[in-house]
């Protein structure tokens, strides 16, 4: 049952979580399906539209970098060319995926399982990732543009973490990591603000009820803010492949509590 003291847990849990590549919106899913009790398809698209929440709270606090943006330079080629790979291969797996909610495949059990082998395979993908850094994001080269826009497109499966994919494709592309890190918080802004509107106007999304969508998103956007700045200061010392892993696993271990006790 979604009330606005549950639409407010799934914001914040959406803000927190969204810079750690962890998947925000495959951990929102779980919180909804296995402990709200809310339908799967709901799940999965208020979680990839609360989105535009954090989409904001990067406009408040990189403007000046967005708005460089709009300049002719080799940064924002490497921004717009990944964008438009990303939203080109993300909208067709939205589609397939929709496609799976009619054939009651997603059950609490399915789904949870789904997104924790999806977050130990992001985790093993970011822990394979070379840590060179000697390339400014200047220097990305139309390989890197591919390999970026496939790896934010894929974010949209429940589980995939977009954040752990587009740091893990820049750090295996030999990026720096902290440019790496505020590149992967740009790349975020069109691609949710263009999921978000997909859902609210296509999905089941409306169906909540407008103002719980916008408690949602409010909170999304506190708490997305507060946790950049957090995140940024401990990026040299933590390993986010490990934090990966650990919810991955912690998701395969739900869904086999769930087996049992079903």
């Amino acid at each position: 049952m979604l009330d606005w003291s549950t639409a407010a847990i799934i914001g914040i849990i959406q803000g927190i979580l969204e810079w750690l590549p962890v998947s925000s919106s495959g951990q929102t899913t779980i919180v909804m399906v296995d402990f709200l009790r809310i339908n799967t398809e709901m799940a999965i698209s208020l979680g990839l539209a609360v989105h535009i929440g954090t989409a904001l709270a990067v406009f408040v606090k990189y403007p000046r970098q967005l708005l460089d943006l709009r300049k002719r330079s080799l940064s924002s080629k490497f921004y717009w060319a990944t964008t438009i790979i990303s939203l080109a291969i993300a909208f067709p797996i939205i589609l397939l995926l929709e496609q799976t909610f009619e054939s009651e495949i997603w059950t609490g059990l399915t789904i949870t399982l789904f997104i924790g082998i999806a977050l130990i395979l992001t985790g093993l993908f970011l822990a394979g990732s070379r840590r060179r850094t000697y390339r400014p994001i200047s220097r990305g080269s139309y390989s890197d543009y591919a390999l970026l826009g496939l790896a934010q497109a894929l974010a949209v499966l429940p589980g995939i973490s977009r954040s752990g994919m587009t740091v893990g494709a820049l750090l295996m592309r030999g990026f720096k990591k902290n440019q790496a890190l505020v590149f992967s918080f740009l790349l975020s802004v069109p691609v949710s603000v263009a999921a978000a509107v997909y859902f609210l106007v296509f999905g089941s999304v409306a169906g909540i009820g407008i103002w719980l969508f916008v408690i949602a998103a409010f909170f999304a956007f506190l708490f997305g803010y507060l946790s950049m700045g957090v995140l940024i200061r401990i990026a040299r010392s933590v390993n986010f492949s490990s934090f990966c892993i650990f919810f991955g696993g912690l998701a395969v271990l739900i869904s086999l509590l769930i087996w049992i006790a079903g």
